[in-house]
């Protein structure tokens, strides 16, 4: 490898480490500084301002389970009757959430049903056409006020630039899981920046669950396509010149999924709508507005691509391996690092893990054609399946048997391993043919991802090699029998000459049942030593048992 090429490989590597550094490091502990220099001085406030009319927005979906507990929450609010109006929209639900919510008719609370379940974002679309007031509160069926909540959004609206709101959320856990874990810890991290955001008045996004707008800068939501409703709306707000703050005396609380592939499938679909309407967010990006700009890329976009620049890290920092022994070691803790994940010996490293795999999926998603409408809600850890009558489980029943089924189809955690033969040749000379057999152990994150640890036989030269390597592997949804994959193992090469190795492939798994996958596979080899690359192709067999 030239010294140009290797030059431009150190630059790359030192400023991804430096973007990742900053945004889970640099930014959160510099921001309470960042706020006390740029929080605004001087605001705008209407001398006449009063209490104003406000609609309390609530789109729900199979809530049977928490509807009436959030109606009486509701009814307790310490807010004026008369200027208070509440609406719970009813998404074309299957079970007893519309019935429930009809029966409070007489006590102010107006159910507005869909005729058909089209999504979140088309009936906050309706709920807001819908609504009378000045202020629109938009909160969650699933969170629960202090009673003083309301008060508390709505008086931050007296200085007239401000266009949003945004209450502080308590995320409790009571599944037990480690993402339920690693999700409220998380939050709790969360709430704070959201906090010195709110300081500057530059919140990069409300929380669906507890926040306030003035009705006029409403944005109609997109349909054709999943949205994360709370961040599409309040970025609008930005977008327009008003200022997003945070209250962080205004509180509701929530429980985190019931199980902790909840909060990954949950955490997957917020990562494909964030993807999904990423050019209409880069406005925030503008250089003339640098303090928003500066939050927005800080806050959002590194963390939005933290998994492309970890393994782009990775990849980057396997080819410096021979440049010295600060790649060496750093490489080291990586593999390192990457085995306290897998392992969960540290269950916030697995939840960083998981998130970021998460995320990853969610980008490739992204690109994918997406049914509009519809919910996937996931079950709290606070609530029980409902069974007081045997229609209730009639109803249950075909979801139950359709997911059990689709578990056994593809397990979750199966044990993995794969066994491939085939030849390795110089780049410069393809008819040599030496033989190369592979085979690998691995992890199952999750359907699109493995890790592993890998070894076999390699004859270089007449010369006998073992690997041993950690590895990755990538299955892309797209297709349907047969899916592309990517591959990737470095490690070292043990036998008459020792020496670092690493290799990156592709090729295409051919499903060959529900748990086995033939496997054609080509890619590329580099020993560290003479500095020579080669080219591999090899087919095998995929077990998922």
């Amino acid at each position: 490898m030239n010294e140009q090429v290797l030059f431009y490989l150190q630059v790359a590597f030192w400023v991804l480490l430096f973007l990742l550094v900053h945004c889970y490091g640099l930014f959160p502990v510099t921001l309470p500084f960042v706020s006390e220099l740029f929080k605004r001085r001087h605001r705008d406030e209407d001398k006449n301002f009063s209490l104003p009319r406000v609609s309390l927005l609530i789109s729900a979906y199979n809530e049977e389970a928490v509807i009436e507990r959030k109606i009486q929450n509701i009814l307790e609010i310490d807010y004026p009757k008369e200027k208070l109006e509440v609406l719970i929209g009813d998404d074309g639900s299957a079970d007893r959430t519309a019935e429930i919510i009809a029966r409070y008719a007489d006590r102010g609370i107006t159910l507005v049903k869909a005729p058909k379940n089209a999504g979140k974002a088309s009936m906050l679309n309706r709920l807001q056409k819908a609504a009378s007031g000045e202020i629109l509160v938009f909160c969650d069926a699933n969170t629960m006020f202090f009673p003083n909540v309301v008060r508390k959004l709505v008086a931050p609206f007296k200085d007239k630039k401000i266009g949003c709101t945004c209450g502080h959320l308590i995320l409790s856990d009571k599944s037990g899981s480690v993402l339920g874990r690693g999700e409220s810890s998380y939050w709790d991290l969360e709430s704070e920046i959201k906090k010195f955001e709110g300081i500057l008045d530059r919140l990069m996004g409300g929380n669906g669950a507890l926040y306030a707008i003035r009705r006029e800068l409403y944005t109609e939501l997109p349909v054709k396509k999943s949205v994360m409703d709370d961040f599409f709306i309040t970025t609008k707000i930005l977008q327009k010149g008003y200022f997003c703050t945070f209250i962080a005396s205004a509180i509701g609380t929530e429980q985190t999924s019931k199980e902790g592939e909840g909060e990954y499938r949950r955490k997957v679909r917020i990562g494909r709508a964030n993807f999904n309407y990423l050019l209409s967010y880069l406005p925030l990006l503008n250089p003339f507005r640098p303090l928003l700009a500066y939050l927005f890329l800080s806050h959002k976009i590194l963390r939005w691509f933290s998994p492309h620049i970890l393994i782009l890290l990775f990849v980057i920092n396997a080819l410096l391996l021979t440049s010295g022994r600060v790649y060496q070691v750093s490489f080291a803790v990586m593999v390192l690092t990457l085995l306290v994940c897998v392992t969960k010996i540290v269950p916030s490293a697995y939840y960083f893990m998981s998130m970021n795999i998460a995320m990853l999926k969610g980008f490739v998603l992204a690109f994918r054609k997406e049914k509009s409408g519809g919910w996937a809600r996931e079950a709290r850890s606070d609530e029980d399946v409902p069974t007081s009558s045997g229609a209730g489980v009639a109803k249950l029943l075909p979801f139950v048997v359709a997911g059990a089924l689709s578990m056994s189809a593809a397990p979750a955690n199966a044990f993995t391993m794969d066994v491939q033969g085939g030849v390795v040749n110089h780049v410069s000379d393809i008819t040599e043919f030496n033989l190369n057999i592979f085979g690998h152990f691995w992890y199952p994150i999750d359907q699109m991802l493995f890790v592993g640890l890998g070894s076999g036989y390699q004859e270089i030269d007449n010369v006998s090699l073992v690997p041993v390597t950690a590895s990755a592997w990538v299955r892309l949804p797209i297709g349907g029998q047969t899916l592309p994959v990517a591959t990737g193992d470095w490690g070292y090469l043990i036998g008459d000459d020792h020496q670092m190795f690493w290799r990156v492939g592709g090729g295409f798994d051919i499903k060959n049942g529900d748990y086995s996958s033939i496997l054609l596979m080509g890619g590329y080899e580099f020993l560290d030593h003479d500095g020579k690359g080669y080219i591999y192709i090899q087919a095998g067999i995929l077990l998922e048992i």
